[in-house]
């Protein structure tokens, strides 16, 4: 190498081993701190005079000082631990002080014990583990640790990791939201939270210097900068607001403190009118991110408490609607259903917050008791008339029969191409699932998952509903009721809804309306559903029909129109078709030409996901049709029905039952009850 240009390059390896943050502490002190505050008002004249170690002497006392670590971190404080979660605790911690940080499940040992915060150590590229490494989520264990131990050695590990941070991820200038592996606008938010707790615990270690707390203030104002100018929307947005008012409040001394402050509290509260429907559920329509909305408003009720903040005068209102959609919701094992990209809710985690803030709800009660105290609700089906969510239940217990119909709109975002899908519990058993959801990554379990073919719904010549394609959410959508009709009674439910936005790239135009009857009360057979299916064609063409079924796994047989689930025990669903020309097969675990009769896992590297038996009822459709579906769910392994006959004409409303003594039950959908025959 020429000798000349030797020391330029040390010159430029330096300055990248030591790049950021982007603010200069120059800049910092400069433009934005507060010195007007009486321990701040000597930073100018000490910066005047060259003396940066001073300045940041006096940020850095000013900070401790103020530090209000109880408010942060209380609960770890005031936590007892036991022999084993000491041990637990002991064990996550010292693996990151070994530098094995673990994100989205896959973890990886950085062995060298240099970071590289824009990595990505998946089998598949899956981009989301260096985003989400990016929030420290792996790190947090560190702060409760050294609060129960005092160990140095993660205060040292810790600075380590954050002034490798600090060198690596510089703040873009005008990257989007959603743009950079190391500042995506979700990622940014959810640190906040992470490094507040560790910094709480951490600032008046000895490892912690003066020149370190600068650089983590300046780091902690390009986030507020970035939030406050790169903000997003849906639940994404709640989170950076969260964030943005975090920062105000725990670093006042900003000179923006007071302005993030007013916008991200106006904001919030804004936010809880165009994001929650009047019935409580969050626009996306899906488990998972109504309980992290939830949560955010959840979180600032506490924030609020804590600083003396105003709190949104109506937060306890809108808290209780969405507390109550985890009530309607609620399967027989006390959790919901996973919906879009959803999770399983625990219905009695959230209730419990529901009872903590209001405690006269006697129903939050008994949900986050599992019914040993309070009361349970004065229903058992429902609807919810603007998010389109329908259950059937025939009693509040363990072993009672629930069933879920979406009849909802396709939702602000996390869609799934699920319209009038069906879900079973009975008899404490999972009977008919879905695809429910899956990694966010590019693979085929993923597209299936989100796919009309990974749910209890029609496909029409082969393709999946794409409503999509020609869909987009207004504002005002938040206020429109969902387009369905319902009634309950004591001896059966009802109700009907349709899918219109047509199949596939070239929207295939057949319309479908589904509706499902709960017969609760036909004498001596039990409970038992009945799935009708009307499919109206918009052309003369032909076309082709799949009602796809999805078990959760069991002992299936198919024989003729019907077929059975044997789910141990006793207990069992029956299910036939009225279609006399269809065929049923099982595509349990299908994977060419496309993904078919799976249940994807949440398993991180390779693996296989788990098949399951997947019944289709395939058919041709010459014109406008209808096809009966009957499910019956039965224990004690007898099952009084062995078919059903009805018409194939739309316009009929009455259908068959035939049971298995050689009996028949005439049924009319609108009537309510049903008709004996000889």
């Amino acid at each position: 190498m020429n000798k000349q240009l030797l020391p330029l390059c040390m010159a430029q390896l330096a300055a990248a081993a030591f790049a950021g943050p982007r603010t200069s502490v120059e800049t910092f002190f400069a433009k934005h701190v507060d010195t007007s505050i009486p321990a701040l008002s000597g930073i100018p004249a000490l910066m005047q005079a060259g003396d940066v170690p001073g300045a940041e002497k006096a940020l850095a006392d000013h900070v401790r000082a103020n530090l209000q670590a109880e408010k942060v971190n209380g609960d770890w404080m005031a936590r007892k631990y036991s022999a084993s979660a000491a041990s637990n605790l002991a064990a996550r911690a010292r693996a990151v002080m070994d530098y094995r940080l673990i994100s989205c499940g896959t973890p990886y040992h950085f062995s060298d014990h240099k970071v590289d915060w824009t990595s990505n150590h998946t089998h598949n590229q899956y981009k989301e583990w260096t985003w989400q490494l990016n929030r420290f989520d792996c790190v947090v264990p560190l702060g409760e640790y050294y609060l129960m131990t005092g160990d140095e050695e993660a205060a040292a590990v810790w600075v380590d990791l954050m002034e490798s941070w600090f060198d690596q991820a510089i703040v873009p200038e005008k990257a989007s939201a959603y743009e950079t592996k190391c500042w995506r606008t979700l990622d940014a938010a959810c640190r906040i939270g992470n490094w507040s707790r560790l910094f709480a615990a951490f600032a008046r270690s000895p490892k912690v210097s003066d020149a370190f707390i600068t650089r983590y203030c300046i780091s902690m104002w390009e986030h507020g900068w970035r939030l406050r100018n790169n903000s997003t929307s849906g639940n994404w947005l709640l989170g950076e607001l969260s964030a943005l008012l975090t920062i105000s409040v725990l670093q006042p001394f900003l000179k923006d403190a007071p302005e993030w402050r007013d916008y991200a509290s106006r904001r919030k509260q804004e936010e809880m009118s165009r994001q929650i429907y009047p019935d409580g559920f969050q626009y996306e329509l899906t488990t998972a991110y109504h309980g992290c909305v939830a949560n955010e408003y959840l979180g600032m009720e506490r924030f609020c408490r804590l600083y003396g903040l105003e709190p949104p005068p109506d937060l306890n209102e809108k808290l209780a609607k969405m507390f109550e959609v985890y009530e309607r919701l609620c399967r027989p094992n006390w959790r919901t259903p996973s919906l879009n990209d959803g999770e399983q809710a625990d219905v009695a985690y959230w209730c419990s917050q529901g009872a903590r803030l209001m405690p006269a709800r006697a129903d939050f009660r008994w949900f986050a008791t599992f019914g040993r105290e309070g009361t349970p609700p004065d229903f058992l089906s429902c609807a919810m008339p603007y998010a389109g969510a329908i259950v059937f239940r025939d009693a509040w217990r363990r072993d009672g029969v629930w069933a879920y119909f979406d009849a909802s709109p396709f939702g602000r975002g996390h869609q799934h191409e699920d319209k009038l899908n069906f879900l079973l519990d009975a008899y404490g058993k999972v009977m008919l699932i879905e695809g429910g959801n899956y990694f966010y990554d590019t693979s085929a379990m993923r597209q299936y998952a989100i796919s009309t073919r990974a749910h209890n719904t029609v496909r029409i010549d082969g393709l999946d509903q794409n409503t999509r394609k020609t869909y987009s959410w207004r504002d005002a959508d938040i206020g429109k009721e969902a387009d369905f009709e319902f009634s309950t009674t004591p001896g059966r439910d009802r109700a009907s809804a349709t899918f219109s936005a047509g199949y596939g790239p070239q929207l295939v135009k057949v319309v479908h309306n589904r509706t499902v009857l709960f017969l609760k009360d036909i004498e001596g057979l039990g409970p038992l559903f009945a799935v009708i299916d009307r499919l109206t064609p918009a052309d003369e063409a032909p076309h082709t029909f799949e009602i796809m079924w999805h078990l959760e796994d069991c002992a299936l047989s198919i024989e003729g129109q019907t077929f059975a689930g044997d789910f141990g025990k006793g207990v069992g669903l029956f299910a036939a078709t009225s279609a006399a020309d269809a065929a049923i097969t099982d595509r349990k675990g299908q994977k060419k030409p496309f993904l078919q009769g799976w249940k994807p896992l949440w398993i991180s590297g390779p693996h296989e996901d788990q098949p399951i038996p997947t019944p289709i009822v395939e058919g041709r459709l010459e014109k406008a049709r209808r096809i009966v579906t009957i499910l019956y769910p039965y224990r004690d392994g007898k099952c009084p029905v062995r078919g059903v006959r009805a018409a194939d004409d739309p316009a009929d409303s009455s259908f068959t039952l035939l049971l298995a003594d050689g009996g028949e039950r005439t049924i009319d959908e609108s009537i309510p009850s049903p008709a004996p025959q000889d």
